[in-house]
């Protein structure tokens, strides 16, 4: 008998989970846990929302998929849907994708199109924006890249600490755009600088360089704002947003301001499943839930508390991050053995680095579900230490 398995990019797996509820999963075991994680800033309404599994239901009853030659009434919603979270881009035009780094891939053809024939991009050393080969190519982490090269030509990656350099690259009259995130997640929630920020926006007035911000991790409320750059106060021309978009549903989105947009036209881009009437009615569906929540409101009252709840932690020295985007910084380097005790105490965390732990806690969380979960991930890092 032949067997089919799972290419092994992802690792053994650590636990087998059967069921959400909210802020826990519960493992085959029936053992619980608490969620810290979100499914890495996905699920920020929870498992199993009542709201959102009965839209997916509703829709899937009526109409799945018609292809991109025609429209449907769902992906009309969902646009209006989206008006209050994307309110500060004004103006502005959406294409749906299915994930984000196919969002982060749409922006990239874009940028290259609206500043033909321009052809450079800057993006930042340590960012992550992907794994297929234009997202790859912008990600600035060599360990992620040496193995695929040669990557897209001509992008050029900066450390947004060497302000001269980023505003030198930003100003040259060849670069057609720079990619950014607000706050790295993937490098351990890092918030952009202030100081690259202010180089940015000199440079751009000076070359025309387009500004794309990438929100597939800090978009739709998790930082506190409805987007990450309303927090570092940094001025999009284009940004990607995933994850929450969907809340475990597979969509992206590439968001341009008008005349912007305009520079794609019939034909440039396109994607089979994107925008299909499933994944926009769950679009609609969260879109107008974290507008009911107030999700910046949730996500600013729960970061409060748990940065309070992380700085009393054993073995942590520094609290980094907005909202519900936070990262710890371990005083050893016992971060990876961290997230193994954490689930053996029944909670969910992430690590990015030898001493950094990452929180992403869904924003529906509740201040005693974040209580207890900061209970048992102190329970873990007391025992981690104990071995040190």
């Amino acid at each position: 008998m032949t067997r089919l398995g799972l290419i092994g990019v992802y690792g053994q797996p650590k636990r087998r989970f059967v069921r959400g509820e909210g802020s826990w999963l519960i493992d085959a075991d029936g053992q619980r846990y608490v969620d810290l994680l979100a499914g890495i800033a996905v699920v920020s309404l929870g498992h199993a929302n009542p709201r959102l599994v009965e839209a997916l239901g509703a829709q899937a009853a009526r109409l799945w998929h018609a292809s991109n030659y025609f429209d449907t009434d769902a992906r009309e919603r969902a646009l209006a849907a989206l008006q209050t979270p994307l309110a500060s881009l004004g103006d502005a035009s959406v294409f749906f994708a299915n994930s984000g780094t196919e969002a982060v891939e749409g922006a990239f053809k874009l940028v290259r199109r609206a500043r033909a024939p321009r052809t450079r991009v800057v993006a930042m050393t340590g960012a992550f924006h992907g794994r297929t080969f234009g997202s790859l190519s912008l990600t600035g982490q060599p360990d992620k890249q040496a193995p695929f090269e040669p990557l897209v030509p001509d992008v050029v990656h900066v450390d947004p600490h060497d302000t001269a350099a980023l505003e030198a690259q930003v100003a040259d009259e060849a670069t057609a755009a720079v990619v950014v995130e607000p706050i790295a997640g993937e490098a351990g929630v890092h918030p952009l600088p202030a100081a690259a920020i202010a180089a940015i926006e000199r440079a751009r007035r000076v070359s025309g360089a387009l500004v794309v911000v990438d929100e597939v991790q800090t978009g739709l409320g998790r930082t506190g704002a409805w987007l990450g750059s309303e927090v570092v106060g940094l001025e999009p021309d284009v940004i990607t947003l995933a994850k929450a978009l969907g809340n475990g549903y597979p969509v992206g989105a590439v968001v341009a301001r008008a005349p912007v947009a305009e520079a794609l036209r019939p034909g440039d881009h396109g994607s089979t499943f994107g925008g299909n009437a499933l994944a926009m009615a769950v679009v609609e569906a969260v879109a107008n839930e974290l507008v009911r929540l107030d999700a910046p409101a949730l996500a600013r009252a729960r970061g409060d508390e748990a940065v309070a709840l992380a700085g009393a932690l054993p073995g942590v020295r520094l609290v980094e991050g907005s909202g519900l985007m936070l990262g710890l910084e371990l005083a050893a380097p016992v971060a990876a053995r961290v997230v193994d005790v954490a689930l053996a105490e029944g909670v969910v965390v992430n690590a990015t680095g030898p001493t950094r732990l990452r929180l992403l806690p869904p924003l529906i969380i509740t201040a005693d579900e974040l209580a207890e979960g900061f209970a048992r991930l102190g329970r873990a890092l007391a025992r981690v230490l104990e071995e040190v």
